[in-house]
């Protein structure tokens, strides 16, 4: 069996389904205005097809994402990383948004507005940690690790951004996907995303549901009169002169930062899990590395290092619908109101699911 060409069948299964919830979706947006509802339907439409590979699959579902234990030091690594490693998507996400629209915000505050923050953590950081992290990282790159881990990583971090189908979800995500897959391979086990998944999503929530009552907490401590939380968010973008300069300046130095000590953590965990002779391995062009981490790859599978092609008509056929809906999307959300008001609604119901 060539498992290659089976996940990219999934990936295009998957492509096909989101297009099936999108309209569900709607029915669902019509009959309940919560978003929270349509990012749960949105997320388990996402594991189906992952789901009913796993279940045909003769390896057990442990094995095949790779949920394997990980030490206690490094849990604490892997929080102090997700944390350190968040200014440079906020970096990316500012200069994304420069040239494309933010369509997330809304959509977060609409869930956390009206489910409160115990159930807006559920759905929108314990959910997608779990279910996402077992598609792409614990299927699709787990598959195409085996032939070739640099390969891998590329094409499954450019999967899971451009199945978030629009610009400025996929060029922070794509960044984190690749990230995400070299901290697996530094720690062998698919819980460590699943912990920086889950923290990188939950810090959005804490934040999203905290802000308007440190602004309520503001008022009632200087009195309306004096500070009034509307027109001082107002009075602060009205100020603000959002260009690629001042994006450089107020991101660029704290992503610099996070990044160089997300590096020397990154490296302790990976020494703390004896692999960090395996990840040095992984960027040589001999690529003779240990090859104790491939040893899955004899069965039904050929030799690690014999080439095979990643590419696919389904895979490709599965990115360019992606592709079409994310250039769509873009188009639509440039278009003058109130046209634009209706669509723009069916739309964000549509790209709901992209939250992570």
């Amino acid at each position: 069996m060539n498992r290659v060409r089976t996940i990219n069948f999934v990936f295009f299964a998957t492509v096909a389904l989101s297009l099936v919830g999108h309209f569900i979706n709607q029915w669902i947006y019509n009959y309940t205005d919560n978003y929270f509802i349509i990012l749960l339907v949105s997320q388990i439409i996402l594991v189906l097809p992952s789901a009913i590979y796993l279940a045909l699959s003769k390896n057990s579902i442990g094995k095949a994402i790779r949920f394997n234990k990980i030490k206690v030091s490094n849990v604490i690594l892997i929080i102090i990383f997700s944390y350190l490693i968040s200014p440079l998507m906020t970096l990316i996400n500012a200069i994304s948004m420069l040239f494309v629209e933010n369509d997330t915000v809304g959509v977060m505050e609409n869930i956390v507005s009206n489910n409160g923050f115990i159930i807006s953590l559920f759905v929108i950081a314990f959910i997608p940690c779990i279910l996402e992290e077992t598609v792409y990282r614990g299927i699709f790159y787990n598959e195409y690790r085996k032939v070739s881990p640099i390969k891998g990583i590329l094409l499954s971090a450019f999967l899971f951004g451009i199945m978030h189908m629009n610009f400025n979800q996929f060029s922070y995500a794509f960044v984190m996907g690749m990230i995400f897959a070299l901290l697996i391979e530094a720690t062998d086990s698919i819980l460590s995303t699943m912990i920086v998944h889950f923290f990188i999503n939950g810090n959005s929530v804490l934040i999203m549901y905290l802000y308007p009552k440190m602004m309520e907490l503001f008022e009632k401590v200087y009195g309306p009169g004096y500070f009034n939380s509307t027109e001082s968010i107002e009075a602060i973008q009205a100020s603000i002169q959002m260009d690629l300069n001042f994006v450089l300046r107020t991101y660029a130095f704290p992503a610099l930062i996070g990044s160089v000590l997300a590096f020397i953590v990154y490296r302790a965990i990976a020494k703390n899990s004896g692999r960090w002779g395996f990840i040095k391995g992984i960027f040589k062009k001999d690529e003779n590395m240990e090859l104790s981490s491939f040893q899955d790859t004899i069965e039904n599978n050929p030799p690690y290092g014999q080439k095979k092609r990643l590419i696919t008509v389904s895979l490709l056929i599965g990115i360019l619908v992606c592709l079409i809906l994310m250039i769509s999307s873009e188009i639509i959300s440039q278009m003058p109101a109130p046209t634009i008001d209706e669509i723009n609604t069916s739309l964000s119901i549509y790209i709901s699911h992209i939250l992570s």
